[in-house]
């Protein structure tokens, strides 16, 4: 056995424990939250030495996506187009804030304003990294480090605040119930190929996040017009939440990082700020103007990835589909608006520089 697989293995034998204990504690999203804790501590606090194959990831986001296009059905996909003003307004807000918040990390943590907007977007963590290493001039180690702390903290914090007694009492009214129909484990299979082919296609087509959008784009194309997703076995959801779970414990890497404990402190309360400000908009926006309850509405909005928001709605009985509208929506205008943007305040910033030199 070579020492790859060694780690490998270690690893697993890690998450595993970090899923048993989290149920033993009675902790929210256990499948999620227990492997990302125990190989964070694993890696940071006793400096082992863990791998996690990216296939591992992967794999289990496409049945991620399986699941979240399943949930669609023709009646949704009409109600969508009713969402879309309230969709961008609120994407906008919260972009808005990002820009304005990103002058102050600029100022207080003495880096370039690409750098600091690059690192204060709320977008997808692998969607940003593919921007910014585009881009020259982008601090890469400071973008990923306040990325990665981003989505560490949206799924820590979310699932705590969402099992706040107050917000289970005013959304258990609002619990969207899943009608149960019998496994096919022949129509499993075929959107097993499908979602794999979906997986491939969107990845020419450069669409992002391709290994849980286009799983998500097939099942609901089928879901919607000719053949009706089965539901999963037991115990793969969860699994699949171990799968993604280590990977996001593993993102971490502070080798690189200079002046940590300031750029741990401008990482945490950027991430803080975006988790509040979505939270009230949720509270005060989704609640009158879509109707939705708080968890859904958080969720919606949470600046977190969309396959982990919906393993949290799926294990706290929001209405997924609403919250995958929500998060495709928002990874589309980060997707079609914010790279041109970005480019935009670069060039400026490096003329800026180059009249002043």
């Amino acid at each position: 056995m070579n020492n790859t697989t060694t780690q490998v293995i270690l690893t697993a034998v890690i998450a595993i424990f970090g899923v048993l204990l989290f149920q033993f504690i009675h902790a929210p999203v256990p499948y999620l939250l227990g492997p990302m804790t125990s190989v964070l501590i694993a890696t940071k606090i006793f400096h082992l030495h863990l791998k996690w194959p990216k296939t591992f990831r992967n794999a289990g986001l496409l049945v991620i996506g399986y699941s979240l296009g399943s949930t669609f059905t023709t009646e949704i996909l009409v109600e969508m187009a009713r969402h879309i003003p309230v969709m961008f307004g609120i994407t906008t807000v919260t972009f808005i804030i990002s820009i304005i918040f990103a002058f102050i990390v600029a100022k207080v943590g003495h880096m370039d304003y690409p750098t600091a907007l690059t690192s204060s977007v709320p977008g997808g963590l692998s969607q940003i990294l593919i921007y910014a290493e585009e881009m020259d001039g982008i601090d890469m180690t400071t973008v990923t480090f306040f990325h990665t702390i981003r989505v560490i903290m949206v799924v820590f914090l979310v699932p705590i605040v969402l099992h706040l007694p107050w917000i289970q009492s005013e959304s258990s009214n609002h619990f969207v119930t899943e009608t149960v129909s019998d496994i096919n484990y022949g129509t499993l299979s075929l959107f097993a190929i499908l979602c794999f082919l979906g997986m491939k296609a969107s990845k020419k087509l450069h669409v992002p996040a391709p290994y849980i959008l286009g799983p998500i784009i097939v099942t609901l194309l089928c879901n919607v017009t000719f053949l009706q997703a089965s539901p999963l076995p037991n115990g793969v959801l969860n699994t699949c939440q171990l799968l993604v779970g280590t990977h996001i414990g593993l993102l971490l890497k502070l080798e690189n990082l200079h002046h940590k404990k300031q750029m741990f402190t401008l990482a945490f309360a950027s991430s803080l700020l975006l988790i509040a400000v979505t939270f009230l908009l949720s509270v005060f926006v989704m609640v009158s103007l879509e109707n939705t309850s708080i968890m859904t509405g958080f969720l919606s909005l949470a600046p977190g990835g969309m396959d982990q928001m919906g393993i949290i709605a799926h294990e706290v009985g929001a209405d997924v589909s609403t919250i995958t509208i929500y998060q495709v929506f928002r990874m589309l205008y980060i997707y079609i608006l914010i790279p041109p943007f970005l480019t935009l305040v670069l060039k400026r910033y490096q003329n800026k520089n180059l009249h002043n030199q």
